[in-house]
């Protein structure tokens, strides 16, 4: 049986039977199924997910900072907490509220109008459409609370919420079974009615069709794949689909229909999401809260995506603004908000995923900055300022126009900040930073180099070099006891990871090497290297021999 296309549900009886009117609007029941499905170069895998129906009634919110383990009197507390403690839990936690720290500041409050708290045993699927899923059932959780309120009054009465959820997780080797118990349909529930919990009150909710995986139903193939990133190109080892440094990544994808997609209640978002272990974008977890893109954190702790047009949206183009190297999870996430009955909603949720890395490569560099150059070779100088066709594309100044020239390093006096700009604790310091570009093609290595005679001779820089293969040397300097020359320069490989991109530097610092030393960092140049000037010179990496 095709189920994506054929279901038909019957959505007037759902709501007839509902024994909870549409009044009751704080009474609210959620059923939703869960998948997400990470795409490879040999085909489409099923990750994981879950199926979950979750129940409130009633609603309490409070103001966290203000819990406290005593009352506090109105007036006592300046700022938000000066209207005084005026809730006690009893029962559950509130807001990061527990018996052991039980007084609150309630801002609102609705009691349970239907439903019985604190009775989990007694709330039972007591039937669903035909699947290997059990029934009767139950297995719900209990976040139930009780709340004193209101203690500025002599009129204190007990409030109660009740709140119960259920959580069925399917592992990645388990679409089969999840398949076989959870399918499209109605369900019918039944929850302990509020002061009568041996009687129950029905609830109905329905799980209406979505979109799956791509995958065979009869013998055609039916469900979401991604079809084109750019040119399809896989890259390290075949685990990656490489995205441009320099030029816009247009994404397509087919697999999203009216048979499966609604338009009035679905939502389709797009994303690049940081990868907890970069090197195994097979199974990697996504780090959840922080993406790649969009580039930032979304305070509200939820996961920073764009919202596309329509979920039947089928491409998706984004700017070339990422460092190269990046690795990162595209994730096409169909998000459903489906009011199917007086108090019921079905929340599915589908998330389809493919690696990709960033990748700087020098073919893109002459295709676009060397078009009308007769010199485009990469160890030729295209436009005759000194500095060839290689240096120009690592250090990012334009190959075409003599004017344009890679920037030097400079020392000076800088204020230490990380890797979003932000001042750090290492407080002041002298010295320079050159970024190390991650994931060019061919690979390079940046030679730090120093010239005493104002640029007529140079040498490399005495602590060695950084390239692009994780390969850096640094001998200190050391007297003749063997102990770390003081008030020298300092050579710090740096890696940072924000969101996932990875960021290396190569730090020169005037200071204190010693660890056994204070930890002063001089703002001041070394003993004989003011007049000092300094450059990177860039090569290729040579190819280990096979």
């Amino acid at each position: 049986m095709n189920r994506f296309k054929t279901l038909s549900l019957p959505l007037a009886t759902v709501l007839a039977a509902a024994a909870i009117s549409p009044a009751d609007a704080q009474v609210r029941f959620g059923l939703s199924s869960q998948k997400t499905f990470r795409q490879n170069k040999t085909g489409i895998r099923f990750l994981g997910g879950t199926f979950n129906a979750n129940f409130s009634d009633g609603h309490v919110a409070s103001i966290g900072v203000c819990n406290d383990f005593v009352y506090d009197p109105p007036g006592f507390f300046r700022g938000v907490c000066s209207p005084g403690t005026s809730g006690f839990l009893s029962a559950g936690t509130l807001n990061g509220a527990t018996i052991q720290r039980p007084y609150v500041l309630v801002t609102e409050l609705q009691p349970a109008v239907a439903v019985q708290p604190f009775a989990p045993d007694k709330v039972i699927l007591n039937a669903a459409p035909a699947s290997g899923l059990s029934r009767p059932a139950g297995g719900f959780t209990d976040s139930s609370l009780s709340v004193y309120y209101n203690l500025h009054t002599t009129g204190i009465s007990e409030y109660s919420i009740a709140a119960y959820g259920f959580n069925k997780p399917y592992t990645k080797g388990q679409l089969g079974k999840f398949d076989k118990e959870i399918v499209e349909g109605v369900y019918y529930y039944g929850f302990p009615r509020l002061n009568f919990p041996l009687q129950p009150a029905p609830v109905t909710a329905v799980i209406y069709p979505v979109i799956e995986g791509r995958r065979q139903i009869n013998n055609r193939p039916e469900g979401f794949q991604f079809t084109k990133i750019n040119e399809n190109h896989w890259v390290n080892n075949n685990q990656f689909i490489e995205l441009s440094y320099a030029r816009p990544n247009r994404f397509e994808w087919e697999g999203l229909t009216t048979s499966s997609v609604f338009p009035a209640v679905d939502d389709l978002y797009f994303s690049l999401r940081a990868l907890r272990q970069p090197g195994k974008p097979r199974n990697s977890d996504l780090i959840r809260g922080e993406a790649v893109f969009p580039s930032f954190t979304n305070t509200a702790g939820q996961d920073a995506r764009v919202l596309l047009r329509n979920p039947l949206v089928s491409n998706f183009t984004t700017p070339p603004i990422l460092p190269s190297g990046t690795k990162a999870m595209v994730e096409i996430e169909l998000q459903r908000n489906f009011q199917t009955g007086a108090v019921t909603y079905d929340y599915s949720n589908r998330r389809f995923q493919i690696p990709v890395i960033i990748l700087d490569r020098y073919t893109d560099y002459k295709m676009i900055t060397l078009a009308g150059e007769t010199k485009k070779k990469i160890l030729e100088d295209a436009d005759k300022d000194g500095f060839n066709n290689l240096t120009e594309w690592i250090l990012e100044s334009n190959g075409a126009d003599a004017g344009s020239v890679p920037a030097q390093p400079f020392p000076a006096a800088f204020q230490a900040v990380d890797f979003t700009g932000r001042p750090t604790a290492f407080g002041s310091y002298y010295g320079f930073n050159v970024t190390v570009k991650q994931g060019t093609v061919p690979k390079v290595k940046y030679i730090l180099q120093r010239s005493k005679d104002g640029g007529r001779t140079w040498s490399r820089f005495k602590f060695g070099y950084y390239d692009t293969n994780d390969n850096y040397s640094v001998d200190p300097p050391t007297d003749n006891l063997g102990n770390p020359l003081q008030y020298n320069w300092v050579v710090f490989p740096v890696t940072d990871t924000t969101r996932g991109i990875k960021v290396k530097q190569i730090q020169v610092r005037s200071g204190i090497i010693n660890p056994n030393a204070a930890a002063t960092i001089p703002t001041i140049a070394p003993p004989g290297t003011l007049n000092d000037v300094y450059r990177i010179k860039i090569v290729l990496k040579k190819k280990k021999k096979a």
